[in-house]
């Protein structure tokens, strides 16, 4: 993409434009479409640190109330991410087989995918890594690689290595230094995945008050920003050749539960998921059906899988 408009940073008025009694009323289209354009010419000044072997696209939220928002702009966003191609090759994966939670009623492409950008609200400009709770492929692929100790180690030391004055967001309020971030973090951060609904963030923060988004100057630290997040990027992306769903070993576990024993179960049943993107979870069952399929709940997430995946929850051990 290209666009003749130039970026001349983001004034007072740009953050103006999502005061919250703005938000679902078309009379401030104008408003936001300025913002708008700032980020597409964003988008140009900033793609050619992003064109490493796997390309992106990239597009800007929309700027008027309608579906994709919820009916009401509370932010505008630049993200980076798949290319048409890869987003279909992965559609195949959304099968009931794999233990996926019911997809929430979103229509927001950049909250199902992992994602690189700005994000403007009422308050702050974000620059970095963007990924929504609820972008099940990426954020679980994420969760599993780190349960192996030496990809576990490589993205804590990726994340402390962002740029000074990065930060984390591991649950809805709960921020931290990327330069601080460890293996305790990533624990509040599958807890907070698996019961809250919220958007991880990797990255700079600048408030509305900061004299770095307001000039063209701010082109300079995204690039840094991005370039930076890119890495992280490539770690958390599910595809063919970094799978830690199990996807690749699906065939064979269905053959597998074609001839295993389905666990007795009912509802209320403490359960552990074998299988699957939610492998070695724990849950209670809240339904079965007449074709052996179970939903279960781990923490507030509802997956479905097959009742062959399932065996009943290990004991906790106790605190002392």
């Amino acid at each position: 993409m290209s666009f003749a408009t130039r970026f001349t940073g983001f004034g007072p008025e740009a953050f103006a434009a999502f005061e919250p009694r703005k938000w679902s009323s078309n009379l401030y289209n104008l408003e936001r479409m300025a913002v708008r354009d700032q980020l597409r010419a964003l988008g140009a000044s900033v793609e050619g640190v992003l064109r490493p072997e796997r390309p992106l696209v990239w597009e800007v939220t929309p700027h008027t109330p309608s579906i994709f928002n919820g009916r009401k702009v509370q932010e505008l966003v630049l993200y980076f991410t798949r290319t048409e191609a890869d987003k279909k090759a992965i559609l195949p994966l959304l099968d009931s087989r794999l233990s996926l939670p019911e997809q929430l009623s979103d229509a927001a492409e950049h909250h199902r995918h992992v994602t690189l950008g700005v994000r403007i609200t009422r308050h702050e400009v974000e620059v970095g890594l963007m990924l929504h709770s609820t972008a099940w492929l990426d954020v679980m692929n994420l969760l599993n690689r780190c349960r192996n100790p030496l990809d576990r180690s490589q993205f804590l030391a990726r994340v402390r290595d962002l740029p000074a004055g990065s930060v984390v967001r591991v649950a809805p309020e709960r921020v931290v230094a990327s330069s601080e971030f460890d293996a305790v973090h990533l624990v509040e951060l599958e807890d907070a995945v698996l019961n809250e609904t919220f958007l991880i963030f990797f990255g700079r923060r600048f408030d509305a008050e900061s004299p770095v988004p307001r000039s063209e100057s701010f082109i300079t630290a995204c690039r840094e920003v991005l370039a930076a997040t890119r890495v992280l990027y490539e770690f958390i992306a599910w595809r063919p050749a970094s799978d830690f769903l199990g996807v690749a070993d699906e065939g064979r576990r269905m053959r597998a539960a074609s001839e295993a024993e389905v666990a007795d179960l009912s509802v209320g049943a403490h359960v552990q998921v074998t299988a699957g993107p939610f492998v070695d979870r724990q849950g209670v069952v809240t339904e079965l059906d007449h074709k052996g399929f179970v939903k279960v709940l781990i923490g507030k997430v509802a997956i479905r899988t097959h009742g062959r995946f399932l065996r009943p929850a290990r004991a906790q051990p106790v605190q002392r």
